[in-house]
């Protein structure tokens, strides 16, 4: 299982199975699906936890996949 911590929470990245960017001037949130929720209500993370996830998914989607 991979956790990250980004301010008060702990997000399983397993269990992601979609997240979104929002920006609007100087503000900025990121939507998270997690997979397996009947009702799929996004977790949201806003202002500088937005930012800090964001940049932490995309070093990870950046990563090259050991072979």
């Amino acid at each position: 299982m991979n956790y990250v911590r980004i301010g008060k929470r702990t997000l399983n990245l397993d269990s992601v199975s979609y997240a979104e960017a929002q920006v609007w001037q100087d503000e900025m949130t990121v939507k998270v699906y997690l997979a397996g929720l009947a009702n799929n209500t996004p977790l949201v993370f806003t202002e500088n936890d937005a930012k800090e996830l964001w940049k932490y998914l995309e070093y990870v989607a950046e990563k090259p996949v050991p072979s």
